[in-house]
């Protein structure tokens, strides 16, 4: 009997082992599951944000979503712009994408509610509006900038032979901030007409036609999607009546035409690049829109002055080449999910609280502390330059850096250069100098000041060699 019973105990004591090992498996599993899933978040994040030092700045060219993707082209939509801190204010409801058509493609006719800034990245094509009770047909190329106002029913082809025709445009929606729709007036599954959502009775009111040859006009299936291809004597057709000219007359409030600039002559060039830009004055509609465009050519292993704009929001998109932008910035957030950004809050309250007058002060003022905010760029980057932050780009030295600006609150900016022959510091008085840098070290900031002899466009840092050469 007291072998039974010791036998009886010790079974029970390997089975409670062995439950309390399989609990032990158990947690670890889903620590390790948590862990896991933890890295997977922060990964994500940082593919989200474009890298972990540029965030939420820079936006890299995953961080675009295809609304439409066939063999014929795609239209991509970066993602939304962060809701939070400064970058949700200035440029939260405005949205960028690329559309990117092959030779010979057709642009099924639609709308946006949203008004729409494009550039023509490459290629060339033909845009036709209709509007205001006429239709207006133009010719766009490679370096042209356009305004599209929202509403205006467009359709578009690719009129090259061989080249794609690729556009970078900037969308101010107009019904909700941050959010546009295209509406299709002619589909028929992929995409729907808009007409598909109306009664019978009221379309055959509104059109005076059977419901049968409405659905045969409207509502026919088509092959191929949004981007279809045409033949080639189509395109012809559709390229003979395209102009550059404008066909709102000038007194029309929505004058439309495309502006080249690059056939301009650039408003700074020379070794180190060029810079063009269209403003307000020469376009009516992007003043209307508080918008300007500006387009930047770099030379390799060359460099924008450390600059900042007083009002403009800079939304820059890389064309071509790669490099590096730097900024200095008192605005950094973690990015991440709303829990993680919480915590990261209440961190800050404790820390503000323990730092006490380290932080603020004897007299209460809270100290001037910025981050430098720096990300790798390359063709599809995204920047985001808020007004009044100092930043610079610099071209990589494999080759020349373009990249298209779209300036957010244009009306009224004014850009400033704080290095190199036009900077304002240079402008100090005497007093002034000796009271900012102290009396003995005057002549030294003259000297400083005074060792850049060119001025916006720069020799980067790889091509500098020593400073003697200066």
């Amino acid at each position: 009997m007291a072998k039974k019973k010791t036998s009886s105990s010790m079974a029970r004591s390997q089975l409670a082992a062995l439950l309390i090992s399989l609990c032990f498996l158990s947690l670890a599993s889903n620590a390790v599951g948590w862990s896991r899933r933890g890295e997977r978040e922060e990964e994500d994040e940082r593919r989200r944000h474009g890298g972990e030092g540029g965030r939420p700045y820079h936006f890299g060219e995953e961080s675009f979503r295809h609304w439409t993707r066939t063999r014929h082209g795609r239209f991509s939509v970066l993602e939304r712009f962060p809701d939070e801190q400064v970058v949700g204010a200035a440029v939260g409801g405005y949205r960028v994408a690329v559309l990117e058509a092959a030779p010979r493609a057709f642009l099924q006719p639609s709308h946006y509610d949203a008004d729409e800034v494009f550039y023509v990245k490459e290629g060339e094509g033909v845009i036709v509006l209709l509007r205001e009770g006429r239709r207006e047909s133009f010719c766009v190329r490679e370096g042209d900038a356009m305004v599209i106002p929202a509403g205006a029913i467009v359709y578009s082809a690719n009129t090259h032979s061989s080249k794609w025709f690729r556009v970078v445009m900037l969308l101010n929606p107009v019904s909700t901030p941050g959010h546009f729709e295209e509406y299709f007036p002619v589909g028929g599954d992929r995409p729907e007409s808009f007409f598909s959502a109306f009664s019978d009775d009221v379309l055959q009111a509104a059109f005076n036609t059977r419901r049968e040859e409405l659905e045969k006009v409207f509502e026919r299936q088509r092959e191929g999607g949004e981007i279809t291809t045409a033949p080639e004597e189509q395109i012809r057709e559709l390229s003979k009546s395209c102009s550059r000219g404008g066909g709102g007359g000038s007194g029309s409030e929505w004058e439309i035409k495309p502006s080249s600039l690059t056939g301009k002559r650039p408003y700074f060039s020379n070794n180190h690049g060029k810079l063009f830009e269209l403003t307000g004055d020469e376009c009516r509609h992007l003043k209307k829109l508080d918008l300007m465009v500006g387009l930047a050519n770099i030379t390799r292993g060359s460099m924008i002055a450390p600059n900042y704009n007083t009002r403009a929001t800079k939304l820059a998109v890389v064309l071509q080449g790669s490099g590096y932008f730097e900024m200095a910035c008192p605005h950094v957030s973690g990015g991440g999910s709303s829990e993680r950004r919480e915590r990261e809050r209440e961190h800050g309250r404790r820390r503000e609280e323990e730092q006490g007058e380290e932080e603020h002060g004897e007299r209460g003022e809270k100290a001037r502390r910025y981050h430098k905010v720096r990300a790798q760029v390359r063709e599809g980057s995204v920047i985001v330059i808020p007004a009044s932050h100092p930043a610079t780009i610099v071209a990589g030295e494999g080759e020349s850096l373009a990249v298209v600006c779209f300036f957010v609150g244009a009306n009224h900016d004014e850009k400033v250069f704080l290095a190199g022959r036009n900077s304002p510091l240079r402008q100090l008085d005497d007093p002034a100098k000796k009271l900012v840098f102290g009396g003995s070290a005057a002549r030294e900031a003259d000297r400083v000041l005074a060792a850049q002899p060119e001025q916006i466009l720069l020799r980067g840092p790889h091509g500098r060699g020593s400073v003697s050469d200066v």
